[in-house]
């Protein structure tokens, strides 16, 4: 059971390849006036019925002007969806300080801006949907991409707290959980700055098993699919795992700890004996 998009307003963030891009372009075809924004609007492929608008998540001024932009333009933001954000390639040993800030300046700040920037328009409506991109790795660990599963993390236990907070104003704040997806991401991580000789071929084999399963990994409509779903369904779910990510799901929820480990340490080339 769906409500009817009837042109609703719909925001997303990082619409410029991956996820964020095939959203866009899903919305757009299904009724929704969509605005996506990139920090480099240059870069966002022109799709009907899209307006693009630039859009730099860690810059508050641009948040600010990019959702005035989209208000003065379309009166409303009815719908918000958060794809923007990057990788952290490294050992947690290896990140520096800078660089864990960085991510989750991208990552988990740059989210609260956008969310508190369309929060008193959506008040005021008394209606509201954010869907928040998160990840499989916002409930697994995350050998060698540890700042990135951080901030995944955070995002799942932000969102889940904003949906109670916000649900008193007709809004949901929900969470597209996918596997690994055929986009950038992986090609386009920022490695750390450190390598430590210590991690090197622990690193490297992980690194090589994360690529395959990115190749081998879910069409990104997929995951458009689960946020027109969570925007539109009458009575939404608070977490949509999308693809190969509904097993890894149930498997972090019903399998034995020790199991799971043993499977997971299997799955990314750790050393099973430890």
């Amino acid at each position: 059971m769906h409500t009817t998009p009837s042109k609703k307003v719909a925001l997303i963030t990082g619409a410029s390849s991956g996820i964020g891009c095939e959203t866009a372009r899903m919305l757009a075809k299904r009724g929704f006036r969509v605005f996506g924004t990139a920090r480099d609007p240059r870069k966002i492929a022109a799709i009907p019925g899209m307006h693009v608008l630039p859009l730099d998540v860690t810059d508050q001024s641009s948040v600010t002007n990019g959702v005035q932009s989209v208000l003065q333009d379309a009166g409303a933001v009815h719908a918000l969806v958060n794809a923007a954000g990057y990788m952290v390639s490294g050992g947690l040993e290896e990140t520096s300080i800078e660089e864990a800030q960085q991510q989750f300046d991208t990552n988990f700040f740059g989210l609260m801006r956008v969310i508190q920037a369309v929060l008193p328009t959506m008040r005021q409506q008394g209606y509201g949907r954010i869907v928040n991109i998160s990840s499989v790795l916002g409930f697994l660990p995350a050998p060698y991409m540890g700042i990135y599963a951080a901030t995944k993390h955070a995002v799942e236990g932000y969102t889940e707290t904003l949906d109670h907070e916000v649900r008193q104003f007709g809004i949901r704040a929900l969470l597209v959980e996918p596997g690994f997806t055929k986009t950038n991401l992986g090609k386009n991580s920022r490695n750390t700055s450190a390598n430590l000789e210590a991690y090197a071929a622990q690193k490297n084999r992980v690194a090589e098993g994360v690529q395959r399963n990115i190749a081998q990994g879910d069409d990104a409509g997929i995951v458009a699919e689960a946020v027109y779903e969570a925007l539109t369904a009458k009575a939404p779910s608070l977490r949509y795992p999308t693809g190969k990510g509904v097993t890894l799901s149930r498997l972090r929820r019903f399998v034995p700890s020790k199991m799971f480990d043993k499977s997971f340490r299997k799955q990314f080339h750790l050393d099973e004996s430890l």
